[in-house]
């Protein structure tokens, strides 16, 4: 059996099609975990009602009808908490976000500073690897990250091959780049070391 991709470059173009397949899973999965923290399905939905929902594609924000200024106001809670250093207050929260809305970039890159805040470094770059498939592997930002964390985990070898894979993705010529590439250079040249 062939390993699954790492980094949403890895991702072929049948991408939506792959999470199309497996969203009555996820949802299965997602339902499961919910039913942990609460006893009675909440607002007067069943189970089943909310599993057939998230395996459609909704995300749990809209099932559980939270609108856009509540998930903002929370995450500006969890962004005040990391500003604090209560990296565990933060990361409940982050985690949450994460779980309530997962294609929201910004909520997996708060949950990866949390779980670095914390060292727990590896617990970082699986977050980090998540916000490179919710941004399509775009945005070169969590490959640094990623880098980063795997050079404080003492692995040259995986932050080397992430970090030049991040690079690629930076545009030399956009001048708002500039200091992310320069990032990304000194952290391939400590990996050269």
């Amino acid at each position: 059996m062939s390993q699954p991709p790492i980094f949403a470059s890895e991702v072929g173009t049948d991408n939506e099609i792959e999470i199309e397949k497996i969203l009555p899973e996820l949802a299965k999965v997602t339902v499961g975990h919910l039913k942990e923290f609460f006893h009675v399905a909440p607002l007067n939905r069943t189970w089943d009602e909310i599993e057939k929902a998230l395996s459609e594609g909704k995300q749990l924000k809209d099932v559980y009808q939270l609108s856009d200024d509540y998930m903002n106001g929370t995450y500006n809670d969890a962004k005040e908490k990391l500003a604090e250093d209560d990296f565990n207050g933060a990361k409940e929260i982050f985690l949450n976000l994460c779980l309530f809305n997962p294609t929201e970039p910004k909520y997996w890159g708060g949950l990866g500073k949390c779980f670095e805040g914390l060292n727990l470094y590896n617990e970082a770059v699986e977050v980090y690897k998540m916000l490179t498939l919710v941004t399509r592997g775009a945005e070169p930002l969590p490959y640094l990250c990623i880098g980063y964390c795997y050079l404080k985990l003492n692995d040259k070898k995986n932050a080397l091959e992430v970090l030049e894979e991040g690079k690629e993705i930076c545009d030399p010529t956009d001048f708002d780049k500039r200091p992310l590439l320069e990032q990304f250079e000194n952290l391939i040249a400590i990996c050269n070391k």
